[in-house]
């Protein structure tokens, strides 16, 4: 699921960002992922992400995240804990959006992490986040693709859903409506 837009939301510049499992997918099996490494010059992967992403190499998004990776267009890095503190604000959560908040607060930068619950853990962290939604806008509004919609389709085609209104809010920002 992908949380909602503002115009608030951040507008991104070539700079490192931690990304999530769901963002990666998402991304890939929306064939826009090349592009996003290219627009933002380069995604850091904890390896706890990864894992979560190609675990089964035939899910999807897998073999496409898995040759990225081989490649060396992935930066991965060692699965980052949180304080012990921190950590009492992240129980529920998975070990890949554990991994990318640690990181992100250790580090200063910002999250790309789509779900909702690791969104709310962000803010008391004090971890900058955005989805893949903005990204999504950004690449229509730099010229990187043509179409949102398209995307949009194939994230619904891998089960990767999104609320109508939503969608119709990454829209606005691309500027497809």
């Amino acid at each position: 699921m992908v949380s909602a837009l503002s115009p608030s939301s951040p507008i991104l510049t070539p700079k490192l960002i931690v990304a999530d499992a769901g963002p990666l997918i998402a991304l890939a099996v929306g064939g826009v992922l090349p592009l996003c490494l290219e627009m933002l010059g380069g995604l850091i992967v904890p390896e706890a992400v990864l894992q979560e992403c190609v675990a089964d190499i035939s899910a999807p998004g897998a073999l496409i995240l898995q040759d990225l990776h081989r490649g060396k267009q992935l930066q991965t890095v060692a699965t980052a804990t949180l304080a012990p503190l921190d950590a009492a604000f992240a129980a529920g959560l998975g070990g890949g959006e554990i991994a990318v908040l640690a990181y992100a607060k250790t580090h200063g930068l910002l999250a790309l992490i789509d779900e909702r619950r690791a969104r709310r853990v962000a803010a008391r962290l004090n971890v900058a986040v955005i989805g893949s939604g903005t990204v999504l806008a950004q690449l229509k509004r730099q010229g990187h693709i043509h179409s949102v919609r398209s995307v949009l389709v194939a994230w619904a085609q891998h089960r990767y859903f999104i609320a109508e209104q939503l969608q119709r809010d990454i829209q606005r920002l691309a500027g497809e409506e």
